[in-house]
């Protein structure tokens, strides 16, 4: 498995990906992967095996400790001083899940973010995922404010890792 920087001859597999695992429009899906390729290419990493795009990692850095939503609907590009790497989306291709795939992203992600000297990683997760995260290193510090519920409703938390 090789993981490196996304490119935009990634685009489709990525698009793939990504709408499955959120349940998305190929073409808004499309549409959003392109501004985050443009915007933050060091931080948009893939993982791949065989010349096939297994899995991915995305986000920009920011300057506050917690993802807002507008991070989600307005691509913000990564700025040197921010002190914060965001994670977006981790997502890894179903066959490919239970094989370090996700850890091996995370822990690329933030030899990235160490190298630009951010402070911590931060991401929004479901409950059910406190327990993969945790195991990485991210600690929960309670349920978000400014939140997009999943579509039963139930509300995300956020986790940080201080790097």
């Amino acid at each position: 498995m090789i993981i490196r920087s996304v490119t935009m001859d990634d685009l489709d597999e990525v698009v793939e990906l990504e709408s499955a695992a959120f349940k998305m429009t190929k073409e808004q899906t499309e549409k959003d992967m392109v501004g985050r390729i443009k915007n933050y290419p060091d931080t948009f990493l893939v993982a791949e095996e065989k010349g096939k795009v297994i899995g991915h990692i995305f986000g920009p850095a920011f300057d506050q400790r917690y993802i807002e939503d507008e991070l989600y609907f307005k691509n913000h590009p990564n700025q040197k001083d921010d002190r914060y790497q965001m994670v977006l989306s981790l997502a890894v291709v179903p066959e490919y899940r239970k094989h370090g795939v996700a850890t091996n992203l995370i822990e690329e992600l933030a030899k990235v973010a160490k190298k630009q000297n951010r402070q911590a990683i931060s991401l929004i997760c479901l409950p059910k995922l406190i327990k993969f995260y945790e195991k990485r290193g991210f600690k929960n510090e309670g349920e978000t404010s400014d939140d997009i519920p999943d579509p039963t409703g139930v509300t995300s938390v956020n986790m940080v890792r201080t790097l």
